[in-house]
C-alpha cells in the first residue's frame, strides 16, 4: 500500500511539474504576488502568495449575519480588501441559505462548530501563528452550574434537541414556538420563557430546547449563572489545544491536503465520497509555506475541456510541489473565486445549479480577505 501511494505521488509530481505555460510571478504591492500555471493538459491555476507580517488577513462573513450569500468580490469591496478568496463549505435551501456546513469562526464570533473531526485552519489577525488539524468541537452549555447538552449552532430548530444561537446569526432566534428559551447575556440568565422569533442580545445567546428535548432535570431562573463553552480539539496535533482555544478565526474544510510537508493520504474522516475525491472540479486551497507565506490557490475548470479541473490527490500534489508545509481543501466548483485588486481573476464556473451562466460569480457564505495593515 505504501508502495502504491509513492509510485501514485510521484506520477502526480511529475504530471503537475510538466508546466507548459508559467505566467511570470508578478509582486502587486510589498507582500503579495501573484502567478499563474498551466500544465499539459491545460489545467490551469492561479496562485496569490501573502507575507503575513507585511499584510492583514482575516475573514468576513457574508452580510456579517449567518444566514444569506454574498459573493465574494461584494464582500471584499465592503471590507476595501486588496485580495480575497471564498472559505468553507456552507448550506442552501430557504431556512439553511449560506449557514456553514461545519466549524466557522469569524473574528471571535462563533457562526458554526464542527461536527465531524474535519480539516480546518485557524489565526488571529494580530498574531502570525496559524494552525491547520483535523479538528473536532464539545460544545455545551452550564446552566445554574449544570452542563446541558447543545445538538447544532445556528441552525434551524429540532424539536427533539436543543440548539444554540450566537449573535452571529442575527437577531431573532428561529426557535419552535414551543420550544423553551433561554436568553444568555453577560453570563447571566436574562429571560426563560416560550421560544418562536426570541431576539438574540448583543453578546450574548439564546438556548433553545425542543419541546422533546431530553435535558437534565435542573432548575434554572431569571438570574442565575450560564456560561456557554466551545471546545476546539485538534486531532493530530494535542500540543496545540490551547492556541485553538485562542485563534480568532477559524475555517473549516476538507480534506486536510498536506500536513507538516507531507501529503495526507486518508481522508475517511472527512468529506471524503469519491465523486468528490476522484473528479475533476474547480477547486480552492489554501497553504502555509515554511517561512510563513500563505497560498491561495484557485483551479480553473472550463467546460468544454474534459482534463480542466483537479482531484484531490491531483490539488494535494500541487500544493506540495508549490512548497506547502500545511495545505488545506476549501469550498470549491462554482465557488472559486479569486479576487484581487477590484477584479476576480479566474474564470468562474458559474452557478450551475441555480441556472446561471459559465461567467456568473456564486455568492457564497464566507471568505479570507487580505487587508492592508
Amino acid at each position: 500500500m505504501q508502495s502504491k501511494k509513492i509510485l501514485v505521488l510521484s506520477i502526480l509530481t511529475l504530471y503537475l511539474g510538466l508546466l507548459s505555460n508559467l505566467i511570470a510571478a508578478e509582486d502587486l504591492r510589498e507582500g503579495l504576488r501573484y502567478w499563474k500555471i498551466t500544465n499539459s493538459l491545460q489545467q490551469s491555476a492561479h496562485i496569490l502568495e501573502v507575507d503575513p507580517k507585511r499584510l492583514e488577513i482575516t475573514a468576513a462573513h457574508a452580510n456579517d449575519v449567518a444566514q444569506g450569500r454574498e459573493t465574494v468580490a461584494s464582500i471584499a469591496k465592503r471590507h476595501h480588501a486588496i485580495a480575497a478568496i471564498n472559505g468553507g463549505f456552507f448550506k442552501g435551501g430557504e431556512m439553511t441559505d449560506g449557514l456553514p456546513a461545519g466549524i466557522l469562526k469569524i473574528q471571535g464570533q462563533w457562526y458554526g462548530i464542527a461536527y465531524r473531526p474535519r480539516g480546518a485552519i485557524g489565526w488571529s489577525t494580530q498574531i502570525q501563528s496559524v494552525l491547520m488539524d483535523r479538528v473536532q468541537t464539545k460544545t455545551n452549555v452550564y446552566l445554574n452550574h449544570k452542563k446541558f447538552p447543545i445538538y447544532s449552532v445556528n441552525q434551524p430548530g429540532v424539536l427533539n434537541k436543543a440548539v444554540l444561537y450566537t449573535d452571529a446569526y442575527g437577531k431573532i432566534a428561529p426557535s419552535p414556538p414551543n420550544a423553551q428559551d433561554i436568553v444568555i447575556q453577560n453570563n447571566r440568565i436574562i429571560y426563560s420563557g416560550a421560544g418562536g422569533n426570541t431576539p438574540i442580545p448583543k453578546g450574548g445567546y439564546v438556548y433553545s430546547i425542543g419541546p422533546k428535548a431530553i435535558i437534565p432535570n435542573h432548575p434554572v431562573d431569571i438570574g442565575n449563572s450560564a456560561t456557554v463553552n466551545i471546545e476546539v480539539i485538534p486531532q493530530a496535533s494535542k500540543e496545540q489545544y490551547l492556541g485553538w482555544q485562542m485563534v480568532d478565526n477559524i475555517i473549516g474544510g476538507s480534506p486536510l491536503l498536506i500536513s507538516r510537508g507531507k501529503i495526507v493520504f486518508d481522508n475517511t474522516n472527512q468529506r471524503g465520497y469519491s465523486t468528490f475525491i476522484d473528479d475533476r472540479h474547480a477547486r480552492t486551497a489554501v497553504g502555509i509555506l515554511k517561512n510563513g507565506h500563505w497560498l491561495f490557490v484557485v483551479v480553473e475548470q472550463n467546460p468544454f475541456n474534459e482534463n480542466s479541473g483537479m482531484t484531490i490527490p491531483e490539488l494535494a500534489s500541487l500544493m506540495e510541489e508549490l512548497g506547502s508545509d500545511y495545505a488545506l481543501n476549501l469550498d470549491g466548483g462554482s465557488s472559486s473565486t479569486l479576487y484581487i485588486d477590484q477584479s476576480v481573476v479566474n474564470r468562474p464556473k458559474g452557478e450551475e445549479d441555480e441556472g446561471y451562466s459559465f461567467a456568473a460569480l456564486r455568492s457564497v457564505s464566507d471568505a479570507i480577505l487580505i487587508l492592508p495593515k
